[in-house]
């Protein structure tokens, strides 16, 4: 079957609002909360993880380009839990963010 010139304008607008799409839920909603003793990151509607908090060892700055829930290039920390899982994410007010995960666990040492 050949597609007309009308159909194949359709499917590149529905793959080009599909994308944006894509894009503006990670934009519009990639955030990171503590409730209590867990850390959520959530990242568009892909990613909705959770953390323990008393399982995190270690909280290091981090220039890693690797894909990941953080919207920032630039400022970001990696976050090591569990045995050998990491998370790098990239919350605007650090220095708050990571005391608020002290409070909860005193023994996430940290190089910042």
């Amino acid at each position: 079957m050949v597609m007309t010139a009308l159909q194949e304008l359709w499917i590149g607008t529905i793959i080009l609002l599909a994308t944006a799409a894509l894009i503006l839920s990670f934009l519009l909603r990639t955030y990171y909360q503590i409730e209590g003793n867990m850390l959520r990151i959530v990242c568009g509607f892909l990613i909705n993880q959770e953390i323990d908090i008393k399982k995190i060892r270690k909280i290091v700055k981090t220039d890693n380009p690797v894909s990941s829930p953080a919207l920032s290039v630039k400022d970001r920390i990696e976050i090591y839990y569990d045995k050998y899982d990491s998370v790098i994410i990239s919350p605007e007010r650090q220095a708050e963010f990571i005391q608020s995960l002290k409070l909860i666990n005193a023994n996430i040492s940290t190089n910042l």
